[in-house]
């Protein structure tokens, strides 16, 4: 019985904290500051060819009527990403173009284009998002009305292309699984525990970020430019932060074509995981350890052909609780049609959380045709 109790004990752990997260969306409210601060749009680019052009066009059809600049950053692409972007700067005089010959050492290419990006920007607010992305045309409005006097950082949904509402089940699979991790993230906001961001979607005050230290203490990590700096504003500053629900906010990008580039790009996200903040962390560790227990223990008691009962009750108190938030988010955020693949996610869910948990905690990683090093709690570039 001892193994069932600790598997009980976890399952109920885990179900609790989402039900934390299904109350937190109920207390997202809307934005009130009716301001309109300078702003500052930021983006990195590497290898953007077949996306920047996109990205760009919505960027300079925002309704914001204050003023804002848009900076990208071409780092060191080796395709025509750069072109692209000169050639919309010439049409468009609020982009600016800034190109990274070499990255700083110490720093992580992403991270050190984007601080290269404010430093040479100047808005009050710094709105960023991600080269293979689009915002809608009052994105900006919509995460600047969030800005009260108190609030130093606001983050919004980026969801996949809305084509995949009807695409393939491998499309749909990923769009659910995107949609979860927001759900997840905007619930911890609404319940006062900010814990998760998306650079895909995300602003903040150019104060809060200087009193955070920017990124100079995670500049050495692949990835992390949006939660983890989320974590250390929340740790070092009095800022508070916001989850923005408004539908005119909502990013769009593109499912990853096939299971490796996914694989490598959760893999990126879930290398993260030893560097997040306490209660993120113990939810994460919960969360590999519910799965990989359930992925051991619901074949072996079948095989057995006893004790198949208590994990087949975890599995069911896992899924109800998961199902409420996506529910309740669902409604909230006008995705309905994600709960349809529920059942087949699921299914793959519990494998999934408990493949990507091992894989993040080790060996290389891949992104943007870079290769990187893990070296202790430091990620380095190896130079081909």
């Amino acid at each position: 019985m001892f193994p069932w109790i600790i598997l009980g004990l976890l399952t109920a752990f885990y179900s609790a904290t989402t039900w934390l997260f299904f109350v937190g969306l109920g207390r997202l409210r809307e934005g009130l500051n009716r301001t309109t601060p300078s702003v500052s749009v930021i983006l990195a680019a590497r290898n953007e060819e077949a996306y920047i052009g996109a990205c760009l066009e919505s960027l300079v059809r925002q309704s914001y009527t204050g003023p804002y600049d848009i900076t990208v950053v071409d780092d060191q692409s080796t395709d025509g990403t750069a072109k692209v972007i000169r050639e919309l700067a010439g049409q468009h005089p609020n982009i600016q173009l800034i190109q990274v010959e070499e990255t700083e050492t110490g720093w992580a290419p992403k991270k050190y284009a984007l601080n290269q990006a404010i430093e040479n920007s100047a808005g009050e607010i710094i709105c960023a998002t991600d080269a293979d992305c689009t915002v809608p045309p009052a994105w900006i409005q919509g995460l600047v009305q969030h800005f009260e006097p108190s609030v130093g950082m606001v983050t919004g949904l980026v969801q996949l292309n809305q084509d995949n509402r009807k695409g393939s089940a491998w499309a749909r699979l990923q769009a659910l699984e995107l949609f979860s991790l927001f759900m997840a993230a905007a619930g911890g906001i609404g319940m006062g525990l900010a814990f998760s961001a998306s650079g895909g979607n995300i602003a903040y005050r150019r104060e809060a970020f200087r009193q955070a230290s920017g990124f100079r203490e995670i500049r050495h990590l692949v990835s992390g430019d949006d939660d983890l700096l989320l974590q250390h504003m929340v740790a070092k500053t009095n800022w508070s932060t916001r989850f923005c629900a408004d539908p005119e906010t909502f990013v769009t990008t593109e499912p990853m074509a096939g299971l490796r580039a996914f694989f490598r790009q959760r893999k990126r996200w879930a290398s993260k995981a030893p560097h997040q903040g306490p209660f993120l962390l113990i939810f994460l560790v919960t969360t590999f350890l519910v799965n990989l227990s359930l992925l051991v223990a619901i074949p072996v008691t079948f095989t057995l052909g006893r004790w198949v009962v208590p994990p087949l009750a975890c599995l069911a108190v896992k899924a109800l609780s998961e199902l409420a938030v996506l529910w309740r988010g669902a409604r909230m955020f006008g995705r309905r049609d994600l709960l349809a693949i529920f059942p087949l996610w699921e299914l793959v869910h519990v494998p999934y959380i408990a493949v990507m948990g091992l894989a993040g905690l080790g060996g290389g990683l891949r992104w943007k045709g870079r290769r990187f090093a893990r070296q202790g709690r430091t990620d380095t570039e190896i130079k081909t």
